[in-house]
């Protein structure tokens, strides 16, 4: 996907999104669940997930239950702005497959390859919402983090000038982000203080061609996004 093609989609998806959204139970109990996912996700992640394989197996189980009963309650009885999609049934089991994968790594302790998949939680939750309109802000601030990601790849692989390139796209991104903030309450706006700054010395790291700034403020970056992140989905 070409430069322009991109942020054309990004503003049809910034034009899509519906403040209502999150009014709804359905919504509301998707948020806690993929808040969930999210948590055990980062445990799968962390240097410490054989200390934690307990807590671990149990919020996957968790996880099970929950999915569970978003399905029996809304795979066959869609909310009014899912209706008319086709795919609607196929989230659930795609939510469903991937707790599958991630269980079974997991219940092996085999962590690493756990956690490649776990990001395939928060896909399903964006294409669910932006096939049908519903994109949040845990949506837009997930599709953010993959571009600064993707991005300080290109740098560490030496491959600036497709980085500068990216570098249009982050942009776009941000600027959608902090429209959306706007609209959020003022603790959620107070966590994207250092979120943004971070992201302004990225990007003035990119633009020097300094892969090891542009690394080192990824890594900066990180702990402030992963709060504003799970903020999002409260």
């Amino acid at each position: 996907m070409n430069t322009k093609t991109f942020i054309a989609s990004l503003f049809i998806l910034a034009a899509t999104i519906s403040l209502s959204a999150q009014s709804n139970n359905f919504e509301k109990e998707l948020s806690a669940w993929h808040k969930k996912a999210a948590i055990t996700c980062g445990m799968i992640k962390s240097p410490e997930a054989a200390a934690k394989a307990t807590v671990i197996s149990q919020n996957l189980v968790e996880l099970g239950t929950g999915l569970d009963l978003l399905a029996k309650n809304y795979k066959t009885n869609p909310h009014a702005a899912y209706k008319n999609d086709p795919l609607w049934a196929s989230y659930f089991v795609d939510f469903a497959d991937n707790l599958t994968v991630v269980n079974n790594f997991a219940g092996k302790q085999e962590y690493r390859v756990a956690a490649k998949n776990c990001s395939v939680f928060c896909q399903t939750v964006l294409r669910m919402h932006k096939n049908n309109g519903t994109v949040d802000l845990a949506d837009m601030l997930f599709s953010f983090n993959m571009q600064l990601k993707l991005t300080t790849d290109m740098t560490n692989a030496g491959n600036f000038e497709m980085a500068k390139e990216n570098l249009v796209m982050v942009k776009k991104i941000m600027e959608h982000a902090s429209m959306k903030l706007k609209t959020s309450s003022a603790a959620i706006q107070a966590m994207y203080i250092p979120v943004e700054k971070n992201t302004q010395d990225w990007m003035m790291a990119l633009e020097k061609g300094d892969a090891a700034a542009v690394k080192a403020q990824y890594v900066a970056f990180t702990p402030n996004f992963q709060k504003i992140f799970m903020a999002s989905m409260d």
